[in-house]
């Protein structure tokens, strides 16, 4: 076993796989290992750690080239199956690409159809941008086409990415996002609404709870 397979198997925790991350990405380039086709092999022994992992390697080499993005999708519909997991691929690996090429719309219209929860689920959350804060910086119409779709939907887990995602989206477009949710307040649920409302001033958010 070489070194760079023995600091990844023992790997144990977020912690873990964090405090040596440059340790192994610096292993990685020394022997000059393609990471992609690195992990493509790795995530299938399916150890939670492999997966963080590959996402902040991504992050830290910014591997956002358009010809990854076929490894990407596929990962997340194999790879992808909390809603932690999903959060953190659609910050550090999804977002990225989907803000860079305008072409993965079409991708994620897709994602709204699949089977897989989590699938759904990073429909919606891969619009928000995670920097030192949350925000989006997208289309507006384009992200509530998406919500349409999926504004029905009844898995908690949508609902709250939903809400998670309107409740950025406030802070960037907060006419559209409010007429959107007043529009809709028959519609969506209160777990979504609330979430929604989070970042509306206090006496906005108040009156727009009694609709």
């Amino acid at each position: 076993m070489n070194e760079i397979e023995y600091i990844i198997k023992n790997l144990n925790g977020y912690k873990d796989v964090a405090s040596n991350v440059n340790r192994i990405n610096k292993k990685l380039l020394e022997n000059n290992i393609n990471v992609i086709n690195f992990f493509d092999r790795l995530l299938a022994l399916e150890k939670e750690e492999f997966f963080i992992l590959m996402t902040l390697i991504i992050k830290k080499r910014m591997l956002y080239d358009l010809t990854y993005f076929k490894y990407y999708e596929k990962w997340l519909y194999k790879y992808v199956d909390t809603w932690g997991k999903c959060d953190a691929y659609c910050y550090r690996v999804l977002n990225p690409m989907i803000e860079k090429y305008a072409e993965l719309y079409q991708n994620i219209i897709e994602w709204t159809k699949a089977e897989k929860i989590y699938v759904k689920r990073a429909s919606l959350v891969c619009f928000i941008i995670s920097k030192a804060e949350f925000y989006v910086d997208y289309d507006i119409q384009k992200i509530l086409n998406i919500c349409n779709i999926l504004k029905e939907e009844k898995h908690i887990h949508i609902q709250k990415g939903l809400g998670w995602l309107l409740k950025y989206a406030y802070l960037t477009y907060p006419n559209e996002v409010e007429k959107y949710l007043r529009d809709n307040v028959d519609i969506l649920s209160r777990t979504t609404f609330r979430y929604a409302l989070e970042k509306m001033p206090k006496d906005l958010r108040n009156m727009m709870m009694h609709l």
